[in-house]
């Protein structure tokens, strides 16, 4: 069961989401301190590069 929902989450999260997804990230990460002096928001940085160097990463699920 699990299996088959965590698939359906990796086709629906394509390397265009995982972009937008790290570029958010990023921005909520720079935004919220300016707002909310004191507030750390640096546990956003590692998942934010992730997801932006990921839509980097070549599909080799694909054909060749």
């Amino acid at each position: 069961m699990a299996g088959k929902k965590l698939e359906a989450f990796r086709e629906w999260f394509t390397p265009r989401k995982r972009l937008w997804a790290g570029i958010g990230l990023f921005a909520i990460a720079i935004a919220v301190p300016f707002f909310s002096p004191g507030t750390t928001t640096a546990w956003l940085i590692g998942p934010a590069t992730v997801f932006f160097l990921g839509r980097f990463i070549p599909d080799t699920n694909g054909r060749r």
